[in-house]
């Protein structure tokens, strides 16, 4: 066998790139790619702006590298720096491919990869402005991975990809993480953190705390819940711009006890376990969810918001949601409340996504894929 060859069939040495180590959806599915491609045998390793997640890439035994990446200028100072750091250290540890997650991982990528003549892959976790810098210097890797075929699409339109570089992989988590009961005291320890009620329903997000998610209008639709379901609560785990004016909205309805906003929490099952009814909230610009296949896993029944087309594509991959227009607050509140009043409807729901998740979403099959993208690029001369 060819060295290169027995080097691959033992174990490929990865580098991820991303902005931060921040709660996010793109920073969870980096961390459950490396976990899953560590497990293999592969050697993975991670480079970013750093972020409260650092810990969690430590306790998975992933080695982290902090580069002045956390910028959202692509042309600046700080990606010539972390370039610079990171192509010292790839000329001591190199590796076989290098995967961008984000604009400016795929910028620094191109440039490590020109220079160092290691091969790059770019994921995009959504959509884009076709601004001048991406025409100028798209930076869509030797290989580009798009996580629904909306993204595709826009890949193909908008950025101008050669669909024959394009990779359809959707996103995978750990179902059994998820799956796995969790213990009554751990669920207690977050009511009473958050003074949340002993029992009574929860209805649930999981979401960035920004305009385009359009949490107010959750939030506007319960009094209409309660008035159904007088014990009914709603539990919002996620930060960000938004907060202080959404709690400034729970006040304004009345209900500021009836909601309560946990922050953004780095692990997500033990909110979720919680939840009676989980309300799925996708921006325009989301590529495809990954809050959405978490619910799923956990067992709880959907309502899903028709907007942005990622979102919209996942939903008809998953025809397993009641989905409801952006501003019909009423059928919104209807079909939670449905959810509620209806256990048996609940069960069954709960029931099919679990089989759903398991059959097209695990982890293990978006390894398998992506695993399949670096032995394209690394079993080439």
């Amino acid at each position: 066998m060819h060295n290169s060859q027995f080097e691959i069939a033992l174990g490929m040495r990865i580098l991820h790139l991303t902005s931060h180590l921040r709660v996010g959806g793109i920073v969870s599915s980096i961390l459950s790619l490396s976990q899953g491609l560590t497990q293999r045998g592969h050697d993975v390793r991670i480079a970013s702006g750093g972020g409260p997640l650092e810990s969690r890439a430590r306790a998975l035994g992933l080695p982290h590298r902090q580069v002045p990446l956390h910028t959202s200028v692509e042309f600046s100072v700080q990606v010539v720096a972390a370039e610079r750091q990171l192509r010292r250290l790839l000329r001591d540890e190199p590796v076989d491919v290098l995967h961008a997650h984000t604009r400016v991982g795929q910028v620094v990528a191109d440039r490590l990869s020109r220079r160092l003549t290691i091969p790059y892959v770019a994921t995009w976790h959504g959509f884009f402005r076709v601004n001048l810098g991406r025409r100028w210097w798209p930076c869509t890797g030797d290989l580009t991975i798009a996580i629904s075929e909306p993204v595709r699409q826009h890949l193909i339109q908008q950025m101008r990809v050669p669909a024959s570089r394009i990779r359809l992989i959707p996103h995978g988590i750990d179902i059994d993480m998820f799956a796995s009961p969790v213990s009554p005291s751990a669920q207690q320890q977050l009511r009473d953190q958050l003074r949340m009620r002993a029992n009574g329903p929860v209805v649930g997000t999981v979401a960035r705390l920004v305009a385009s998610k359009g949490v107010d209008r959750l939030i506007r639709s319960l009094p209409q819940i309660r008035a159904a379901v007088p014990d009914a609560s709603l539990l919002i785990v996620g930060d960000g711009e938004e907060r202080s004016r959404l709690e400034q909205l729970a006040v304004a309805h009345g209900i500021q006890e009836a909601v309560h906003f946990a922050g953004a929490l780095p692990e997500t099952q033990i909110a979720l376990s919680l939840m009676q009814v989980f309300v799925f909230l996708p921006t325009a610009q989301e590529g495809f969810g990954l809050s959405f296949l978490e619910a799923m896993a956990s067992g709880c029944p959907i309502v899903a918001m028709r907007q942005g087309a990622g979102a919209q594509w996942v939903l008809e991959q998953i025809p397993i949601s009641v989905i409801v227009e952006p501003e019909d607050l009423s059928g919104l509140a209807t079909a939670v409340t449905r959810f509620l009043q209806h256990r048996d409807a609940a069960r069954q729901a709960a029931e099919r996504a679990r089989t759903v998740v398991k059959a097209h979403y695990s982890l293990a099959r978006m390894v398998d894929q992506v695993e399949s993208v670096y032995r394209e690029l690394v079993g080439k001369p």
